[in-house]
Formats: structure tokens, sequence, C-alpha cells
């Protein structure tokens, strides 16, 4: 749920090409807790979210979602994403009993009192992201999807390109998916990317391996996926979904922002080193989704292990129960429980003697082992001609092994439904 620069997320679920390849190939599950109304025209999707987490980060983004289904039986979805971040980013420097003085991306200083969290308080963002996907019958248990998505920030692009199959069975109780997905990313990096485990300019800094760009100020990585996918209707209250997805990117991953302490034992800050994180990565993960439809009621359960080849286990367990309270309203409690072990390569910090044999290392924390929690509840309301307002309110809370990923936030949204 944390929000962070595209450029150095983890791609383990949100923003991801292959989960916006999965949406569109399992329709089935698509849809939302309680079936909207069956009306004509593009129906749109609007809401603005706000996520602000404690004395860090805080984002604004509002979202318009258009889709349509023509008298072929295709869809069109089409999706506008607006994101603007400011606030204070960790370093990924270790917290010091001293002060400590930093050298930004763009060249100037900044230092933190003793004991805090080393954060850079210059940071912030903006990003534009659309997402386009066409869904078309191909036979009378065939359908084939095709989708394209963009997105830019001022230090970072990205495009990709999604197909895929559907094969409907069983009377149409059941749906197999085969998609496929390519993404290119562009990292422009403020200040030029820093040679992996070069020395960030500081006035702490005793070495003299200064930093260094590496060809040009950007460079680039390119990620595969593909998506297989099981969707069947168990009876007439219950649907279930289990998809299994492999992922391989290659080229950079580092972040270029982050950078890792060095300890001496006699000289307790010794350097900071510009992160190195292996240039590859491949990871496949297994969803398993059932959502059940009571008399009135209905809930929602989903599970997602992920591993990866850096050495990171996770399990996301999320859960959904709407209740109907009459009269168009409802109430739905959410609760995500998400938990990670650390890669390979993460470091709180590393001593000196032990610098000239490392090839890679960051710390990260979202590389380190986390825990964390949202809970929440959503309101609303459906009126006439399948409008629906609704609000959603819930709380973050992240723990690790480190006092920097001691995240609390605060996530507020409001959305209105319409028809066009």
């Amino acid at each position: 749920m944390q929000l962070k620069k595209k450029k150095s997320m983890l791609k383990s679920s949100a923003g991801s090409v292959s989960c916006a390849l999965a949406a569109a190939t399992c329709s089935l599950l698509g849809a939302p807790l309680h079936a909207a109304e069956g009306e004509h025209g593009w129906k749109v999707d609007t809401a603005l979210l706000l996520y602000s987490e404690t004395d860090r980060v805080t984002a604004v983004e509002p979202v318009i979602k258009m889709g349509k289904q023509f008298a072929d039986d295709s869809t069109l979805d089409m999706k506008l994403t607006l994101d603007s971040l400011t606030g204070a980013s960790h370093n990924g420097a270790v917290v010091s009993d001293q002060p400590q003085t930093f050298t930004n991306p763009s060249g100037s200083a900044y230092t933190t009192k003793a004991g805090d969290v080393p954060l850079d308080s210059t940071f912030k963002d903006t990003r534009t992201a659309f997402n386009l996907q066409y869904t078309r019958p191909w036979t009378r248990t065939l359908r084939w999807t095709a989708g394209t998505n963009f997105s830019s920030e001022y230090d970072f692009q990205s495009f990709g390109a999604n197909a895929g199959l559907l094969w409907d069975l069983n009377q149409k109780n059941t749906t197999l998916t085969l998609g496929f997905s390519h993404e290119s990313d562009s990292i422009n990096a403020v200040g030029g990317i820093p040679t992996p485990l070069s020395s960030m300019p500081s006035a702490t800094s005793t070495s003299t391996n200064t930093v260094k760009l590496t060809e040009g100020d950007s460079d680039s990585r390119s990620v595969n996926d593909i998506l297989l996918g099981w969707t069947q209707v168990m009876n007439r209250r219950w649907i279930m979904q289990l998809n299994y997805s492999l992922s391989n990117s290659s080229g950079y991953h580092s972040d270029p922002y982050k950078i890792v302490t060095v300890l001496d034992p006699g000289n307790p800050i010794d350097d900071y080193l510009y992160e190195a994180r292996p240039d590859s990565r491949t990871k496949s993960a297994i969803y398993w989704e059932n959502r059940y439809h009571f008399d009135e009621d209905s809930m929602a359960v989903s599970l997602r292990y992920m591993t990866d080849d850096w050495g990171i286990n996770s399990q996301t367990l999320d859960f959904k129960y709407r209740h109907e309270l009459g009269n168009g309203w409802y109430l739905q409690p959410h609760l995500r429980y998400y938990t990670q072990t650390a890669a390979d390569f993460w470091y709180e910090s590393v001593p000196t003697a032990d610098v000239a044999g490392l090839t890679e290392a960051s710390s990260d924390y979202r590389l380190g082992n986390l825990d964390d929690m949202t809970y929440g509840v959503k309101v609303g309301r459906k009126l006439s001609r399948g409008r629906e307002w609704n609000a959603r309110l819930e709380l973050f809370s992240q723990s690790g092994d480190t006092k920097a990923a001691e995240v609390d936030a605060f996530i507020t949204q409001v959305g209105y439904t319409f028809y066009w």
C-alpha cells in the first residue's frame, strides 16, 4: 500500500503490466463485490485518493476510468491516473547518535539530527499514467484481449503492451487464460546514474572514490511477464480464480537515490556508498481469490504468494465483506496483511572490512524483512441509473528490521460512478 517512486518499486502488485493484463483477462472476477446495474453507454468511475505517511510522503491521486461494452460483446477500458507526491523519503542511511550530512541529487547538502531516520525532505514527484485495454470475441468460446500502458515522471518513463487469450468452457462456467506482456522502462536520474558502490560526496565521507556516471545520464530496464489463469463458477453463489504469473526483468534495477552506510569500529560512519542491486530479477507468484454472495451480502478473500531469485518471499492476505444496509447503502470492511523476507543483498549497514568484496548491497527497507497491516472501511450508496458514490477510510501500519521501516499512513478516497 505504501506509495513510492516508480523507478524503485519492487513491482510486486499494483502498477505492473501483468496486473493490468490479469484484470482484463479475468473479467469474471473483475467486477465489484456487488454487480452494477446493466446500463448502456460508457461507465465512468472517478476517484480521488489521499495517502499521507506520518512525517514522510504525502500523495494525491485523481483517477478516471471509462469502460464500454459494444453490441458485438467487445469491451474497451481506459484509465487515466495522475500522481503528485511530496514530503520526505528515507535515503537508506542508518540512524546514528550523531548528526549526519548528505548530498541530495541536485548537489546541495542537508543534515539530519542525531537519532532521526535520515530523510531527504526535498522528495517530490509527479506521474501521469494511461492504460488502454480492448477485448473482443474471436469465436463462440474464444476471446482475445490486447492493451497498452504509458507512464511518465520527470525522471522515469515506461511503455508497456500486453496480449492474451480467454477460452470459455463448460457452458462458460470455466475460463482459461493465457497472457503475455512486455514493459520498457527508462530511468533518467537527477544528477545522473551513479556507479554502483561508489561514494556519495558528503561532509563525513573519507573516501576519494567519488561518484561517477555510467554511460550517459540514463539507463533502462525491460520486463517480460506470462500469466496463466483459471476462473471457475463453483455454484450460483461462489466464484473462484487461480492465477500463476512468471516475470523476468533485466537492466537497471537499483535506486539511484539510495545509499548504504559503511561503519568502521574506529570511526562509526566511514562512508556512504550508492547501492547496487542485481541487473536481473526473476519472480513467480500464485494468486487465489474467492468471492461468495450470500442472500444480500457478499465476501471476497484472496491469497498471494511470491518468490524471486533475490531471496524475497512474500505472502498477502486480503479480505473484504460487503454488508447491504438497505435503501442502496452498503458498508464494506477491509483487512489486508502483508509479510516478506529480506533480499539476499540487503544490509542495514556494511563493515568497512567487507567493502572490498562487496558486489551487491542495498539498505532500502522495502527490500528488508517487512510486516504491514491495512485495515479500514468503505461506505457507499447505489443511486438510480447505475450511479454510485463511495468513500473509503483506511489505516496502514508497517514494521521491519530498522527504525526506517516503521511507517504509519492514513488513506482516504472518495469516488463517484455514473453512465454517460
